[in-house]
């Protein structure tokens, strides 16, 4: 597992394709959740909860969209039996939550000020510009999350 964050190997320079022209890819998308000016308030650690599960996660896997038919790390054939996820790299505070813990504070005001979500979703996009994002079978996320 060591090899996936090598910046020279063929694994980390695949998955950093996947990562590339997000601003030309913003300009094209119609996606409901940049469309509404929908809104929230609260403390930041209650923004980042509701967004990490749900949004943002779903955010990453529609808006990175990827066909693959083997896993990035081990090359086991996606079928029936075997998903696979996008995987953010776990060096230097690249994964989902970092990222959109940096999102939240740049646009993050205080309690009372609501930000637009759309907002804090299009600079978490954003942020993952030259960051590799793997597509891994769930053992190989697993691993991969634990530092395996």
């Amino acid at each position: 597992m060591n090899r996936i964050n090598d910046k020279d190997s063929l694994i980390y320079k695949t998955a950093l394709k996947r990562t590339q022209n997000i601003n030309k890819k913003l300009e094209k998308t119609r996606m409901n959740c940049f469309t509404n000016n929908l809104a929230v308030l609260g403390t930041k650690k209650d923004i980042q909860s509701h967004l990490k599960g749900g949004p943002a996660k779903n955010l990453t896997n529609s808006f990175f969209k990827y066909t693959c038919d083997k896993c990035d790390y081990c090359g086991i054939q996606k079928n029936k039996a075997v998903q696979f996820d996008r995987a953010h790299c776990n060096i230097d505070r690249c994964d989902r939550s970092s990222l959109l813990e940096k999102s939240i504070n740049f646009h993050y005001i205080d309690e009372m000020t609501p930000i637009k979500i759309k907002d804090i979703l299009i600079t978490y996009l954003k942020y993952h510009e030259d960051i590799p994002l793997f597509i891994l079978c769930k053992k190989c996320h697993r691993e991969y999350d634990n530092g395996k």
